[in-house]
């Protein structure tokens, strides 16, 4: 009888994490969702112990040993840096070797970079990703590899949830101090942080506070309620996104229109924040055809995995 082999594919972001394990024919065998993994928000022992236990759920899950997969290759959030993976790669290795546990080879990339080739089924194109981060990253005709943003909630993601939030906080206290026009970011801002009085959010604005992000969901549905401030901040925070692909599109110079996937929690569902960033990006950029990613952001891990290793 021969012998099963896999691919497991993992994307870990700073909300949750999908893993898929695909056989060599690529047809999916077992899937399973759980936690969030970023290292940058929960630390890279935490990270690793959730991927280590990923593995072994989803063996489980198919009925299959671990040594059957071939291939890891883990889309982590956090990880843009060459410190940061080996940071992660040396906290998995003692995780496993504690378990006495023998792992195939792991590759670990971006959340993006899998995303790019989950979008595209590894062909040219921009993936444009917005949700508690942001970024953007493209592959030319010719096979290069280009990104932009996702320097962070301190000195980037702008178009991110993180940078809609903090900006409707930071209306809602104008508003409170009758410095900014009036809107109901303040209500909801005290309602979503759960707190007594508008100063209480000095204690829950931190920059460690995972849950901050979040907020963009209330001021985009403010903005739906013809909420104008809410409706602006989303509006300048879409125009930071399209700047994002525009920068791309020259940096490339394509011979023919390249495709643009919106990818992300704020812009693979239908809402006004994504509608924005639609029609900004098709109005300014002639070059580009907006079209939905080809597969999920986890099956780009595996589509990286059964090309690096083609079995």
């Amino acid at each position: 009888m021969k012998d099963k082999k896999y691919i497991l594919g993992v994307d870990g972001g700073g909300s949750k994490t999908t893993a898929i394990l695909v056989a060599l024919d690529g047809s999916v065998v077992a899937q399973l969702q759980t936690e969030a993994t970023n290292p940058q928000n929960i630390g890279y022992d935490i990270s690793a112990s959730i991927l280590v236990g990923i593995i072994q759920d989803i063996c489980a899950k198919a009925s299959c040993n671990i040594a059957e997969i071939k291939s890891l290759v883990f889309g982590i959030a956090g990880v843009g840096r060459q410190k940061d993976v080996d940071a992660l790669l040396k906290a998995i290795d003692l995780n496993a070797h504690k378990q006495k546990l023998h792992l195939p080879q792991i590759r670990i990339e971006t959340d993006a970079r899998i995303a790019l080739e989950a979008a595209f089924a590894s062909g040219p194109g921009i993936a444009l990703i917005s949700g508690t981060g942001s970024i953007a990253i493209a592959k030319s005709e010719d096979g290069k590899i280009l990104r932009l943003g996702g320097w962070g909630k301190i000195l980037g993601d702008e178009g991110s949830g993180y940078a809609i939030a903090l900006n409707a906080i930071k209306a809602a206290i104008k508003s409170y101090e009758s410095r900014g026009d009036k809107t109901n970011l303040f209500n909801l801002a005290i309602e979503h942080f759960a707190c007594e009085a508008l100063e209480d959010l000095i204690y829950k604005i931190k920059p460690e506070n995972t849950e901050i992000a979040s907020f963009a969901e209330k001021v985009i549905k403010a903005a739906m309620e013809f909420d104008h401030v809410a409706h602006n901040i989303l509006f300048n925070q879409a125009n930071e996104l399209a700047e994002l692909v525009r920068v791309l599109v020259n940096k490339i110079h394509p011979r023919k229109k390249i495709p643009v996937a919106l990818m992300g929690g704020l812009l693979e569902n239908e809402n006004i924040y994504s509608r924005m960033v639609k029609e900004r990006v098709s109005r300014s950029l002639p070059q580009v055809v907006i079209q939905k990613p080809k597969f999920p952001t986890a099956f780009g891990a595996a589509i990286l995995g059964l090309n690096a290793f083609n079995f």
